[in-house]
């Protein structure tokens, strides 16, 4: 799809949203972050609507490892999603975060327990369960990566 008839698409579906959602939000989520947090609660069941836009590089620099909100068309074992493009737009609902110190080191390691689901450039998506909303990139190797996705969150009427 051309830029223009993309950007036309994402405008309609926006404009949609808005006329439908009991709250919206930007969200800017930068290729190289483990997970952004949207500041959103949300309850299972509740149907939440995305649409985002921009680009981002699996891996600086290489101009053939850029990718929109939809991904990359590749999967491998390192990634939360692995049956979805790798580099794709994703979410997950973390449901709880336990803190566990270690008595030696004095050390804290956090662990979660979240539920992941996957968001590409616009789509409607009921939550999987009760907590806290995040969004990602669907890659575990981030460090080398540059750019940011544009998400525009539509919280639906529960």
């Amino acid at each position: 799809m051309k830029g223009g008839r993309r950007l036309t698409l994402i405008c309609l579906l926006i404009s949609g949203l808005l006329a439908a959602a009991d709250e919206i939000r930007t969200v800017v989520v930068p290729g190289n972050a483990a997970w952004t947090d949207t500041g959103i609660e949300v309850i299972q069941g509740q149907a939440m609507e995305f649409a985002a836009q921009g680009k981002i590089s699996l891996q600086k620099g290489n101009p053939q490892a850029d990718c929109g909100p939809d991904g990359y068309d590749l999967r491998t074992l390192q990634q939360p999603l692995p049956d979805r493009n790798l580099g794709a737009l994703i979410g997950k609902v973390v449901i709880a975060v336990t803190v566990i110190k270690d008595e030696k080191t004095g050390q804290e390691k956090i662990e979660e327990a979240a539920e992941f689901f996957y968001i590409g450039a616009g789509s409607r998506v009921e939550m999987p369960a009760k907590g806290r909303l995040f969004l990602g990139i669907n890659e575990l190797v981030i460090g080398d990566n540059a750019g940011e996705f544009t998400v525009t969150v539509a919280t639906g009427r529960e």
